[in-house]
């Protein structure tokens, strides 16, 4: 099996910090969002609610692009913007070192998340990420079938809980 990117894996872990099944938002408020970059060694400094509040706006923009990597019809140019305006705010750059171009979040936090994600996009891995199609989930995870066929964070959760959706629509509207 492929190893996963740390990059790939950073901005799933990032995106993941929404449970919609359990109902659970680890950057509720900036206590969370702090907890959550700290335990990742990406900041260190004070936080407010308006910075959760940009976190989560970010969070929703990246699923909403991992959403369309899965086929699904989103507004890629709204999330885009929502991401563009990320960048501007975390003071996203480009270096050049040694012949290679290098993204940099000057300030960390969830500038290094978006670096990850434009790293990603660089270098034809961002495919690669998805949000399962469960409308009940959303649930992101890295596609890591050879043929990036992959629809459900699970196939034995989310997939099975679809196939059965779908076997009882057509089953059901046979006997109707």
């Amino acid at each position: 099996m492929e190893l996963v990117k740390p990059e790939l894996q950073l901005v799933c872990d990032f995106v993941n910090t929404l449970d919609r099944e359990a109902g659970r938002d680890e950057l509720a408020d900036a206590m969370g969002l702090g907890v959550w970059l700290r335990a990742r060694g990406l900041w260190s400094g004070r936080l407010d609610d308006d910075d959760a509040a940009a976190a989560r706006e970010l969070r929703e923009a990246l699923r909403d692009l991992m959403r369309a990597n899965n086929g699904e019809d989103v507004d890629t140019a709204a999330a885009a913007a929502s991401i563009d305006a990320a960048a501007r705010r975390a003071g996203i750059g480009v270096r050049f070192d040694t012949g290679a171009i290098r993204l940099v979040a000057p300030s960390g936090g969830v500038g290094e998340v978006l670096v990850a994600a434009g790293t990603a996009m660089a270098d034809g891995s961002w495919s690669r990420l998805k949000a399962c199609r469960s409308s009940t989930c959303r649930w992101a995870f890295v596609d890591t079938a050879r043929n990036r066929s992959r629809q459900w964070c699970s196939m034995s959760v989310c997939g099975n809980r679809e196939k059965a959706r779908s076997f009882r629509r057509r089953h059901g509207a046979a006997s109707a």
